[in-house]
């Protein structure tokens, strides 16, 4: 446990003097503020405008986190060519949970902040909603900074981008009628569809009930589905011996 909270003090002043940390800072500051502005031009604050802000917030992070994941990986990968990666601690897999530690807290972080700075100047909805929304927006990356990361290291930043950009079409997707089905298996639409039942329960609050068969199941298999892909993942680096120039 001390390696590991060394190894993510580690990574976090390597990124200090980077963009990343600015990213995580700047890009929910500035979301939140564009979105107060416009609803107080339109003179709009009703709970549905705080669904359609959780919304955007849900389809645009698996961009950001692909974006991110490759960034931090390419910076291991320019620093000898991820030998600071494999070689730092005598337990392989604590830099890689340092890594992944570090980029779910750069996430939440913006997350908190994204949906904080809008709660506070929206003044709809109680303190609890948004505490509930944050919740479901984070755990619902959790699965794609694991997956984000097995692509980085192994198929690079491109890759992991690449993947972003789908990721962000398939949740924006899984808003319509396709999802209503299947959304429970796609891990794209698992935060943005908790934040829907959230706003659904707050206007309906007598269809709660309705709601929660179909969110009970949403939970359980995503927690199944982050066990097995972080086990996986534990495994796969633990072989990992870096990443060929021509792959």
């Amino acid at each position: 446990m001390i390696a590991l909270l060394r190894c993510i003090k580690s990574d976090f002043y390597r990124l200090r003097h980077t963009s990343i940390l600015w990213i995580h800072l700047l890009i929910p500051l500035a979301g939140a503020l564009i979105f107060l502005l416009y609803y107080h031009m339109t003179s709009k604050s009703s709970i549905m405008d705080i669904g359609g802000y959780l919304e955007v917030i849900g389809i645009v992070f698996p961009l950001l986190i692909g974006l991110i994941s490759g960034m931090v990986i390419e910076q291991e990968e320019q620093t000898g060519n991820f030998q600071v990666l494999l070689a730092t601690s005598k337990l392989k897999n604590t830099t890689y949970l340092s890594k992944l530690i570090l980029l779910i807290l750069l996430g939440s972080f913006s997350i908190i902040l994204a949906v904080g700075t809008f709660a506070f100047g929206f003044q709809v909805g109680s303190y609890l909603f948004y505490l509930k929304a944050v919740g479901a927006l984070v755990t619902g990356n959790i699965f794609l900074y694991i997956l984000h990361v097995f692509v980085s290291l192994q198929f690079g930043k491109g890759a992991s981008t690449g993947l972003g950009v789908a990721g962000s079409l398939i949740s924006a997707l899984m808003q319509t009628g396709l999802g209503d089905k299947v959304w429970h298996f796609i891990p794209w639409a698992w935060g943005v569809r908790f934040c829907d039942y959230l706003v659904y329960e707050l206007l309906y609050p007598s269809a709660g009930a309705g709601v929660a068969v179909d969110i009970k199941q949403g939970v359980y298999i995503m927690l199944f589905t982050i066990c097995i892909i972080f086990i996986a993942s534990l495994f796969w680096f633990k072989k990992w011996e870096g990443r060929r120039s021509y792959e």
